[in-house]
């Protein structure tokens, strides 16, 4: 079982700089639109998904 999407908790420190938006293109020709502060661990856990694994 994948484990759980756990917010932002208050002790982390604000970002300065602005989001921007990133493309990601899957070798299935799937394109996803992400913004640049998603965590890693979220993107791990989808990208399968997208992928058809």
């Amino acid at each position: 079982m994948a484990p759980a999407v756990v917010p932002a908790t208050a002790q982390e420190e604000p970002r300065d700089t602005p989001d921007v938006q990133l493309e990601i293109v899957l070798r299935n020709g799937r394109r996803l639109l992400a913004p640049s502060s998603v965590e890693p661990e979220v993107l791990a856990r989808l990208l399968p998904a997208l992928e058809g694994r």
